[in-house]
């Protein structure tokens, strides 16, 4: 992996020394804390793929125990339904566990700096100890070396004595986007509930600490640069414009009105997942109490991402 180097060796011994790259992986605290960072990373994955899996297993075992009852326009309404579970599932493992997925991406982003403190540190051991080439004995096959040739151990010294885990100074900030709430009927839209229930659940996020809001207005740029109109904007649609937008978790949602009473559903994306973490409906008899039953809901989603 990490290749041979010549260091420039002017009126000096020509010597030729290696290491075991496998070795200094497996022992820079660097590398062991991005290993357990990708570790967690692909956790967040598992149930996601297991619901899905579970949910095609579920239609394909429905389809097989009910075929010989169901008409053939029913055998072809459960295939359709197998069919498409399954295709979820397949897109699922693929675009996280294929080639060029998330977690390739995410492996890539965290072995490049490594790899590039590793090769640095080897130059300067080799410098220091006079060695004017350095293999890798795990790619070139090292069967034999004087003792003193292997800079293994003073390279693993090295990594570890530059490596420090910066100090936390305090939660880093998280940063929301507030989809355009979906008013569902005609009353809702004509009195702007929607728009009034994002107005209150961005002042009310915006309140709470170490949160960073996108405005709305550029929200609504994104939403419209990717084709879609505010009342289609479900769960494939605000992953999408979130994460052009890159933030951490967005909140999307729904609303009506009949008469004086007004009902709503906001939910929670985690944007690097891609998973859905709370839904929560609410409720409010007239127009007044509007802002304090979504301060409530908003209040339960907001725990749910940070507890």
């Amino acid at each position: 992996m990490l290749g041979a180097f010549l260091v420039t060796s002017i009126a000096r011994e020509f010597k030729v020394g290696y290491i075991d790259s496998e070795r200094i992986i497996a022992e820079y605290e660097e590398a062991k804390a991005a290993k357990r960072e990708l570790d967690d990373y692909i956790k967040k994955f598992e149930a996601k793929a297991d619901s899905l899996r579970q949910e095609y297993e579920t239609a394909k075992e429905e389809y097989e125990s009910q075929e010989l009852g169901l008409s053939e326009e029913g055998k072809r309404a459960k295939m359709v339904e197998v069919e498409t579970r399954k295709r979820r599932y397949e897109s699922f493992l693929n675009e996280v566990y294929g080639k060029g997925g998330r977690i390739e991406q995410k492996n890539q982003e965290l072995i490049a700096p490594i790899v590039q403190k590793i090769d640095s540190a080897v130059r300067k051991v080799a410098n220091d100890e006079g060695f004017s080439l350095v293999l890798d004995a795990s790619k070139a096959g090292v069967i034999f070396a004087d003792v003193g040739l292997d800079l293994t151990q003073l390279v693993i010294e090295e990594l570890n004595r530059r490596y420090a885990p910066a100090t936390v100074v305090g939660p880093t900030k998280v940063i929301y986007a507030i989809m355009p709430i979906v008013e569902t009927n005609d009353e809702a839209q004509r009195d702007r509930i929607g728009a009034q229930i994002r107005t209150f659940v961005n002042s009310l996020l915006k309140a709470k600490p170490k949160v960073e809001m996108i405005p709305d207005r550029r929200v609504d740029e994104v939403v419209q640069s990717r084709g879609y109109l505010p009342h289609q904007v479900q769960m494939e649609q605000a992953l999408d414009v979130a994460r052009v937008l890159d933030v951490d978790y967005c909140i999307l949602g729904e609303c009506s009105k009949r008469e004086r009473r007004i009902q709503f559903k906001l939910s929670i994306v985690d944007v690097r997942t891609g998973m859905l973490v709370k839904s929560q409906d609410g409720e409010a008899e007239r127009v007044e109490v509007l802002r304090e039953r979504v301060s409530g809901v908003v209040q339960v989603l907001y725990s749910s991402v940070t507890q």
